[in-house]
């Protein structure tokens, strides 16, 4: 492993794979590089484009509190390893480097089979394809557990992940500049948090590939980024509607529909398993629109979306105050649009909880005889 950065901000930059040549008796051959700003990766067939990492060539500098101590050891407890901390069928947030059922070891033997006879493994006992091998479990589970369906969401990881890949940074940079799609800061669960401010898609309202392609890089990056498998899997998501009617018309709204729809099928289908809530704020008009919404959103989504009238009341039980812009409650500065990439994070995401452990801690080893 290649590692950037010092102490507990350090993230592993590149990982190197050693492959063994005509059986185990003979030399291991020369390491060749799998980081994340290899393009060589994504030249290979589909089956063989790695789960996460999808973007390269990145220039700008990573926030220096990207991954902070307390976001490395976080030690999930059951309410964030499933949803409401009920271990049961359908509610699992945390899926890697923890121990599954029983029910859910059966149900990924039955994807296998499913996937067999469909013809996209060989054998009962192949490995899955790398783009959704680390997936699979989650795919079953936003799938309902019906196996076509999830054999389908195969195929849309395809179409609307794998072929777009990888994305560089400088084919999305003057998009990021507009602050429509940005990470800033984590809830106290350590779960960074996407802002999607709609007002400032700019030409990318007209453009659904573009706005896409924007969220898939965000996105990527989160999870090669941001993430800590086993401790921290999920993002929260705030939609931010203010000033929205600036930018629409009605020769627009067939447009706007369309891309948050794709936008939509992105951060449910092709990043399933991921989204803990999502907080819609700042909703122009009165009351009927927010009914309106509510009323076409799907029942089993109702947990996980709300249309909150007080922003500052819904998100800051969520998060420390330094984590959130002052728009939302918070104390950091709201940002310009050209000021939201790079993606901003802060330290101490945990609050009065790390605090209070640290200050344990100290005592305790105040307290150690040395002898």
């Amino acid at each position: 492993y290649e590692i950037r950065g010092v102490s507990w901000r350090a993230h592993i930059s590149r990982v190197s794979e050693q492959i063994a040549r005509n059986g185990g008796d003979e030399e291991i051959a020369p390491a060749r590089s799998v980081g994340p700003d290899g393009r060589a990766l994504f030249d290979s067939v589909p089956d063989m484009v790695p789960a996460v990492g999808g973007i390269v060539d990145l220039r700008e500098a990573h926030s220096e509190y990207l991954l902070p101590q307390e976001v490395l050891l976080f030690e999930p407890t059951a309410t964030e390893i499933f949803m409401r901390g009920e271990a049961k069928k359908g509610s699992r947030l945390i899926f890697l480097n923890t121990p599954l059922t029983e029910e859910e070891n059966a149900a990924l033997l039955e994807y296998r089979r499913t996937l067999l006879k469909r013809g996209a493994l060989a054998a009962e006992d192949d490995p899955f394809p790398r783009y959704m091998g680390a997936h699979a479990l989650r795919l079953v589970q936003s799938a309902k557990y019906n196996m076509q369906k999830a054999a389908d969401m195969m195929k849309t990881c395809v179409t609307e992940r794998v072929r777009r890949l990888p994305i560089a940074e400088a084919d999305v940079i003057d998009d990021l500049r507009l602050g429509f799609a940005y990470w800033h800061g984590r809830d106290r669960n350590c779960r960074p948090c996407l802002v999607l401010k709609l007002a400032r898609m700019g030409p990318m309202l007209l453009d659904k590939e573009r706005a896409v392609r924007l969220v898939i890089f965000a996105l990527e990056y989160g999870l090669r980024f941001a993430m800590v498998p086993g401790r921290v899997e999920n993002w929260v998501v705030v939609i931010d509607m203010e000033n929205v009617m600036s930018i629409v018309n009605p020769m627009r709204i067939g447009s706007l529909i369309s891309t948050a729809s794709a936008i939509g099928t992105t951060l449910e289908k092709v990043y399933c398993g991921r989204m803990v809530w999502i907080k819609i704020v700042n909703l122009p008009g009165s009351g009927m629109l927010t009914r309106a919404i509510n009323g076409v959103i799907p029942s089993e989504k109702k947990d996980k979306i709300e249309i909150p009238t007080d922003v500052k009341a819904a998100l800051l039980p969520h998060f420390e105050p330094n984590q959130l812009e002052c728009r939302y409650g918070g104390t950091a500065p709201d940002l310009r649009p050209e000021e939201t990439y790079p993606f901003r994070f802060f330290p101490n995401p945990r609050g009065s909880v790390v605090r209070d452990s640290s200050a344990m801690w100290e005592k305790d080893a105040d307290e150690v005889d040395t002898g």
